[in-house]
């Protein structure tokens, strides 16, 4: 697998073909994004030409017209990755063929641990910015980042969206904290709940340093 040096690029158009044939295997959730569009979805079997992008029939868009350079987004295990591509032709069954991309490249790789916290209490995140300040439940927890889970019925994010609130965890002071969304996927055997993957932002140092000790000493609860 070729990469340019000092980077993490695929570059030959074999790698590039097997790494898009594994993302569409493994159906993890793909953003498509350029002038203003954000469309969720994921990739099926390439084809020849480049991926094939199914749109979610649950949310939607409008395609790009014919031609629009756009940007794609997804994880594979546990990475994020990204390419600028073109869009080719929407087919009968809505599918949007894309040109196969000149380079794929690895745009973060995870290093910090994380907790899966979901459904232990006093773990939250607080909308604060939102009316009545809704509480969205917290899938995992890391000192870069956390997963939020959140109905699609009543609130909807995308990549790159900046949002602001209060982390609740047990035992600690409540802390404010900016997040900005990497990656969305579907909460498993819960049609209407997405986790959406976050990373924090301007984290002053005595923060982080407060936030990694808890992430480091906190242990999940033993059940009775």
């Amino acid at each position: 697998m070729e990469t340019l040096p000092g980077s993490l690029w695929l570059t030959r158009p074999g790698d590039i073909q097997t790494h898009l044939a594994c993302a569409a295997a493994e159906r993890r959730p793909v953003t498509i994004i350029g002038g203003g569009l954000h469309a969720d979805g994921v990739f099926q079997a390439p084809e020849v030409s480049g991926p094939t992008f199914q749109p979610d029939t649950r949310t939607m868009v409008p395609a790009p017209r014919i031609g629009a350079t756009v940007k794609a987004e997804y994880c594979a295990r546990t990475d994020a990755y990204s390419f600028f591509t073109r869009l080719i032709t929407v087919d009968a069954r809505g599918r949007w063929l894309l040109q196969a991309p000149m380079a794929v490249e690895r745009c973060e790789r995870r290093t910090a641990n994380r907790h899966v916290v979901v459904g232990v209490s006093g773990f939250c995140f607080r909308l604060v910015t939102q009316s009545g300040q809704p509480l969205l439940g917290l899938y995992d927890l890391s000192d870069q980042g956390i997963a939020i889970v959140a109905d699609s019925r009543r609130h909807v994010f995308h990549v790159d969206e900046r949002i602001f609130g209060v982390l609740h965890t047990p035992g600690e002071m409540p802390l404010e904290a900016e997040v900005e969304v990497r990656h969305c996927r579907d909460y498993p055997r819960q049609p209407h709940l997405r986790i959406y993957g976050t990373r924090f932002v301007g984290l002053n140092s005595e923060v982080q340093a407060s936030l990694s000790e808890f992430v480091m000493s906190w242990r999940r609860p033993t059940p009775l």
